[in-house]
């Protein structure tokens, strides 16, 4: 990445911000567009993943080194744990991976779902474990009536929810997979479950349209029959053990590094999820040190 030729993208992108928040999206929309093919020109490194139309993998490792777009050093652990590169993994000087992510946002505001699906799949490719990106493209893919692509994505996505607000998102993603498949008890039991992690009116007036359709209420499930049901139709009841287990070692690392801002944000996490009440108390004392050195 020749940074030199670079050096203005940061301040174009906050001409771009400037844009957007006036309102004028299709200007934004070629203003962000200019500055990724001015990036796309100036850059030759090996991106951390590739993609097929819904799969992504690591590059093909010939020596040389990969390069990683990160929005939080604990996606660096994420990816090793599962890509496992065999080359050095080094990182972007600028935030290219948030910059397509960003782009594919706004494709999809403005129906230009096309492009946004070009735009999350590049996003993707420079950083393999970003949530928001999956999520993004599988909206394309919602949007498209391309269903099978949209159940292959959420999946992939599934790996990286590791916070309430983000299983419930799964949960309903599924639900809407599965009401276009007329599973509508596995539909209704995917946006009951979401509600459990996390309340929205969209998993509520979801699970009315399905009443309204099927002259019929939701049926109190218990937590158990749910979890069967999921079982049954091959939906994860709960996050992934080994997203969670690697956040929670990487708070570890920064405790003994003593870098206890940064391993706040990784048991914040795992606690957001998981709600331990031992991890409640290390988040309490993490506090108090965090307020004494600041003081």
């Amino acid at each position: 990445m020749d940074i030199k030729k670079l050096a203005d993208v940061k301040d174009r992108f906050a001409d771009y911000e400037k844009i957007f928040n006036s309102g004028d999206y299709d200007k934004a929309a070629d203003i962000l567009s200019a500055i990724l093919e001015r990036i796309e020109e100036c850059t030759d490194e090996r991106k951390a993943g590739t993609m097929d139309d819904t799969f992504v993998k690591k590059s093909d490792m010939d020596g040389r080194p990969i390069y990683i777009s990160l929005n939080h050093v604990m996606e660096y652990y994420v990816y090793a744990c599962y890509f496992e590169p065999e080359t050095d993994v080094l990182c972007t000087e600028l935030p290219v991976g948030e910059y397509y992510r960003t782009y594919g946002s706004l494709c999809l505001k403005l129906s230009k779902f096309r492009r946004a699906e070009d735009a999350f799949k590049k996003a993707i490719c420079w950083n393999p474990v970003d949530l928001d990106s999956y999520l993004g493209l599988a909206e394309c893919y919602k949007n498209l009536n391309m269903l099978s692509r949209y159940l292959d994505v959420t999946k992939q996505a599934y790996r990286f929810c590791c916070s309430r607000a983000t299983m419930a998102r799964y949960y309903r993603n599924m639900g809407f997979y599965y009401v276009a498949r007329y599973n509508t008890e596995a539909a209704r039991v995917c946006y009951t479950y979401s509600n459990i992690y996390y309340k929205t009116d969209n998993a509520d007036n979801e699970l009315k349209y399905l009443e309204q359709a099927l002259n019929d209420k939701t049926p109190e499930y218990s937590v158990k029959q749910m979890q069967e049901i999921l079982d049954k139709n091959e939906v994860e009841p709960g996050p992934d053990s080994k997203t969670i287990g690697i956040i929670y070692r990487v708070g570890e690392l920064m405790m003994n590094d003593k870098d206890y801002k940064l391993a706040r944000d990784c048991f914040s996490i795992v606690y957001d999820i998981t709600q331990e009440a031992q991890l409640k108390t290390l988040l309490d004392e993490l506090d108090k040190d965090l307020e004494a050195d600041n003081a």
